[in-house]
C-alpha cells in the first residue's frame, strides 16, 4: 500500500526533474502569452471586470495542478464557463455590478463544492449521462450562442440577452445605434484572424521553422492581432470601449456575499455548470490522456475541478474549466507537467502586480472579435454528420440540443439534452429488437432469416429478443410475439432465444407466465433456451419453469434439434412440463 503523501501527491510531481523544470519554465511563457488576452476576454463574455478572468488564471490553475490526475490539462478561464455564467446572471443582476461579480463567485463555489462532494461519492459515472450526441450539441450550440453574444460589442451597442431571440430583438431596437467605427475595427479584427489561420503557419514555414515550431507560433496570432488593433484605435482616434484600467495587486481571499435566496436562485445554474464543466473537461482529459498513454481518474477528476472551482470562488473568480486549445498548445510548447500552469500562474502573478496597466488600451470589439474566432473550432460539425450516418434519431438529438441552447438558452437546453436522450434510451429499450432466427446450412449457427440465407424448421419458430426484460417493454415483447406466431400459422413450438436478456423483472415474469398461458390456449408450446444464470435465479422460484413443456436448453441448436425430433404436439391445452434446465 502507498504511503499517504505518494498516494496524494499527483503522479507527476514524484518522479519531477530538473529537466522537466526546464521544459514547464520555457513552454510557461508561451502559455501566458496566449493565456492573458483569453483570461480578459472570457471575462467580458461572463459579464465581469476583465481582473476577474486573471484571478481565474493563478490559485485555481495551481490547485489543479496539485490535485488533478491529468499532467496535461490546462485548467483555466474558458469560453463554455464564462457563457453559462453571463447567461445564468442575466435578470438576476446588471452586468459588471457588484452583485454579478458575487453571484459569479457563488458559482464557482458552490458548483466546486458539489464536484467535491459528487467525487467523494465516487460519482464520476456522472460523465456518462450527457450522450456524443447531447454534448456535441450542447457545445455547438455554445459556440453559435457565444458567437452571437458578441455581436453587439462588435457593432458597439450594450445587450443583455439570455437566448438568440431576445438578442435580435435588443439589437433590432438599437440599430439606429450602431456605430460605423467599431464595426470596421471588428471586421477588420476577423478578417486578419481568419487570414492569419492558414497563411501565418505557412510564411513561418517558409521561413525556415519547422511544421512543429510553425503551428506553435502561429498561435500567438490573435495577440499580435490585438496589439495591432490597440495601436490603430488609439492612431485613428475612434471612440470606442476598452478594457480600461485594472486594480494593481492580487486578489483578496472572501466569501461570496449573498442572501439564502439569492443562494437558491441560482441553484439551477449551480448544477448545470457543475455537470456540463465536469464532462466537457474529463472529454478533454480522456482525449489528452490517449494521446500520452496516461490514466485519469474520473472521480479524481471530480474533486481536482471542484477544489480548483472553490479556489476561483473565494478569489473573486468566476467558474473555470479545462481548455483544450491550451492544453494543446501548453502539448506544442513542450510542457511536461502541471508546473508550466503553476509557472504560468506565477507570470500573470508578476503582470497584476507589476504591470496592470499593459491591457488597458485594448479595445473591447477587438476581444469580441477575437472570442468569436476561438469558439470557432468548437463548432465541429462531425458528431453531427457521423450521428447523421449512424442513427438519425441521434442526429435528431444533436440537433434538438443545439436549437435549445440558441432558443431558450444554456440552462433550460441541459435539461433538454438530458431528458431527450433519457427518452431515447427508454423509447429503444422499450422497442427491443427482435429476430426470428433459422440456422446457417453445414453449421450449429443461428441468424437472422431476413439478414441470412438460412434454414428453419416446420412448425418452430424460434425468436431472438435482444435486450433485458423490463415493466417498460414486457406488453411489446408478448404483443410482437403473438403477432410473429399469426405470421406463422402453422406453428406449433415456440422456442424463445434469452442469450441477449441479462435481467427480466417482476413485470417482465407475469408477462411471460401470461405469455405461456394464452399459447396454451392455442396449442402452442413455450420453449426457452440459453438462458443467463442471473436470469435463472429469478425464474426459478417463479413457478415458469415447471409450466414449460420441457428443460431450459443450454443452446439454440439443441433445442432445434430437440424439438425437431420430437412428436408435434397436437392442438389444445399443453400439459406442465418437467421444468427447469441448466443455465446458461
Amino acid at each position: 500500500m502507498p504511503s499517504l503523501p505518494a498516494s496524494v501527491l499527483p503522479a507527476w510531481l514524484r518522479g519531477y526533474s530538473r529537466e522537466d523544470s526546464v521544459h514547464d519554465l520555457l513552454s510557461s511563457l508561451t502559455l501566458m502569452v496566449i493565456l492573458v488576452p483569453q483570461a480578459l476576454a472570457y471575462a467580458l463574455l461572463a459579464g465581469l471586470p476583465p481582473q476577474t478572468g486573471l484571478y481565474a488564471s493563478l490559485l485555481p490553475v495551481v490547485v489543479y495542478a496539485l490535485t488533478g490526475s491529468s499532467a496535461a490539462l490546462a485548467v483555466g478561464p474558458a469560453a463554455l464557463p464564462a457563457m453559462m455564467t453571463g447567461a445564468a446572471l442575466i435578470g438576476f443582476a446588471l452586468p459588471q455590478s457588484e452583485l454579478w461579480v458575487q453571484a459569479a463567485m457563488g458559482l464557482a463555489l458552490a458548483s466546486g463544492l458539489l464536484r467535491v462532494g459528487l467525487g467523494a461519492l465516487n460519482a464520476g459515472f456522472l460523465a456518462n449521462f450527457l450522450s456524443q450526441s447531447v454534448l456535441g450539441g450542447f457545445i455547438a450550440g455554445s459556440a453559435l450562442s457565444i458567437m452571437l453574444s458578441q455581436v453587439p460589442a462588435m457593432l458597439g451597442l450594450k445587450v443583455s440577452a439570455a437566448n438568440a431571440p431576445e438578442l435580435f430583438r435588443q439589437v433590432w431596437q438599437q440599430h439606429g445605434q450602431i456605430d460605423p467605427h467599431v464595426v470596421g475595427t471588428a471586421i477588420a479584427t476577423l478578417l486578419l484572424l481568419w487570414w492569419g489561420r492558414d497563411a501565418v503557419p505557412a510564411l513561418l514555414r517558409r521561413l525556415g521553422l519547422t511544421p512543429a515550431r510553425a503551428s506553435l507560433l502561429a498561435k500567438m496570432w490573435p495577440v499580435v492581432v490585438i496589439i495591432l488593433g490597440a495601436v490603430a484605435v488609439a492612431a485613428l482616434g475612434w471612440p470606442m470601449r476598452l478594457v480600461g484600467v485594472m486594480p494593481s495587486g492580487l486578489p483578496s481571499f472572501t466569501w461570496p456575499s449573498l442572501s439564502w435566496s439569492q443562494w437558491h436562485e441560482l441553484m439551477p445554474a449551480i448544477a448545470g455548470i457543475a455537470l456540463v464543466g465536469f464532462v466537457d473537461s474529463f472529454s478533454i482529459a480522456q482525449t489528452l490522456a490517449l494521446k500520452r498513454r496516461e490514466k485519469v481518474s474520473p472521480n479524481r477528476e471530480l474533486v481536482a475541478l471542484g477544489l480548483a472551482n472553490v479556489a476561483a470562488g473565494v478569489t473573486g473568480a468566476s467558474p473555470v474549466s479545462a481548455s483544450f486549445g491550451r492544453s494543446a498548445t501548453n502539448e506544442m510548447a513542450g510542457a511536461r507537467t502541471q508546473m508550466a500552469g503553476v509557472f504560468c500562474a506565477l507570470w500573470v502573478c508578476v503582470l497584476l502586480v507589476a504591470w496592470p496597466s499593459a491591457f488597458q488600451h485594448f479595445p473591447i470589439p477587438v476581444l469580441a472579435a477575437t472570442i468569436c474566432m476561438a469558439v470557432l473550432q468548437m463548432f465541429d460539425l462531425h458528431v453531427l454528420r457521423l450521428a447523421w450516418r449512424f442513427d438519425r434519431r441521434e442526429a435528431m438529438l444533436y440537433l434538438a440540443t443545439l436549437s435549445s441552447v440558441l432558443l431558450f438558452g444554456v440552462l433550460p437546453a441541459i435539461v433538454v439534452g438530458v431528458c431527450a436522450s433519457l427518452a431515447l434510451v427508454l423509447w429503444r429499450s422499450s422497442h427491443p429488437h427482435m429476430a426470428v432466427l433459422g440456422r446457417v446450412p453445414g453449421t450449429e449457427h443461428y441468424r437472422n432469416v431476413e439478414r441470412y440465407e438460412v434454414q428453419c424448421q416446420p412448425g418452430l419458430l424460434v425468436v431472438r429478443v435482444d435486450e433485458s426484460l423490463y415493466f417498460a417493454n414486457a406488453r411489446f415483447v408478448h404483443e410482437a410475439l403473438q403477432e410473429r406466431l399469426a405470421q406463422h400459422p402453422g406453428v406449433r413450438r415456440l422456442l424463445l432465444v434469452m442469450s441477449a436478456v441479462n435481467a427480466v423483472d417482476l413485470s417482465a415474469l407475469d408477462a411471460l407466465q401470461n405469455l405461456n398461458r394464452d399459447l396454451q390456449t392455442q396449442g402452442v408450446s413455450l420453449y426457452l433456451a440459453e438462458v443467463k444464470g442471473p436470469v435463472m435465479d429469478v425464474l426459478r422460484p417463479s413457478g415458469l419453469l415447471e409450466q414449460l413443456a420441457a428443460p431450459v436448453f443450454l443452446s439454440t441448436h439443441e433445442a432445434v434439434t430437440a424439438l425437431s425430433d420430437a412428436p408435434q404436439p397436437s392442438p389444445g391445452p399443453t400439459p406442465a412440463g418437467p421444468g427447469a434446465g441448466p443455465a446458461a
